[in-house]
């Protein structure tokens, strides 16, 4: 198996945040790598060779076409891969899909747009140059240059919500509708609109996300049967437990005495099978 990750040209950012290459010669299911998929971002997905197929636990599975961006997961998913296999991932942000395909972000939550029915070839024709470049280094510089062109050429208004999504991150969650609205100096039900059509989900979801995330990043760090979530104005362990088996499907190990596995034995980023955060 061939794995590669490649960083953007720093003018793509924040909107691009990582090219992923996947290229894996066994036959049938294969188990997915580490750092593919991650919770509260969004990903174009190039299929050059081989399957892939979601299941969101609140609808049917559906197999993704070979050019495709998915929307955002805000449920407990299996992601199944069928090889020989060669797979080019673009991972964006929370409002990078807007930023670039100037699409109502929500339409396609929990499931995906194909885009060879866009508009703009250029994805289709992204996808046909990826099928001919042979190198990591070739499939990082193809990608630079189109993105770099997309943006360029498309200019959609983020209405501030770009600097609202970057405010939750940077308090990692911890933010009310209420404070996020009076930062911002928007009414809440115009603050839910924009951000539901430029992020794709409302923002308190988004927040419980990025708290989520951030507890997950914490518990990596401790002794999990000693560990404790701290209740604060925020979250608690309550919360916690709640939002882990909405997100990852499942109770936290360390919550069932039965479970021998650890809660960092899945991750979002790893989807194997159910997606979460890192």
């Amino acid at each position: 198996m061939n794995f590669h990750i490649c960083h953007p040209g720093d003018a793509l950012r924040p909107f691009v945040k990582q090219f992923y290459f996947w290229e894996d010669d066994s036959c049938g299911l294969i188990q997915l790598p580490q750092h593919l998929f991650t919770l509260g971002d969004q990903y174009m997905v190039f299929i050059l060779e081989g399957e892939a197929t979601i299941k969101p636990a609140d609808h049917a599975a559906f197999t993704l076409p070979k050019h495709s961006v998915t929307g955002h997961f805000t449920c407990a998913c299996e992601l199944q891969v069928k090889g020989p296999l060669k797979m080019v991932v673009v991972q964006l942000n929370a409002y990078g899909c807007y930023r670039l395909l100037d699409m109502d972000v929500r339409s396609f939550t929990n499931y995906y747009r194909n885009l060879d029915l866009q508009e703009s070839p250029v994805w289709t024709l992204l996808g046909t140059k990826l099928q001919q470049a042979k190198t990591p280094q070739e499939i990082t510089d193809l990608l630079n240059h189109t993105y770099m062109e997309v943006l360029r050429c498309f200019t959609p208004a983020l209405q501030q919500v770009d600097k609202m999504a970057d405010y939750l991150l940077a308090n990692q969650g911890n933010v009310s509708l209420h404070e996020l609205a009076k930062v911002f100096r928007v009414s809440k039900p115009t603050l839910d609109r924009l951000f539901n059509r430029i992020v794709g989900i409302p923002p308190q979801l988004f927040a419980r996300m990025v708290r989520f995330k951030a507890a997950l990043r914490s518990l990596q760090q401790m002794d999990i049967p000693q560990w404790q979530i701290s209740t604060t104005a925020h979250y608690n362990q309550a919360m916690f437990i709640q939002d882990h088996l909405l997100f990852n499907g499942e109770m936290p190990s360390w919550h069932n005495t039965a479970a021998q596995a650890t809660i960092t034995r899945m991750t979002a980023a790893e989807m194997q099978p159910v997606a979460v955060a890192s």
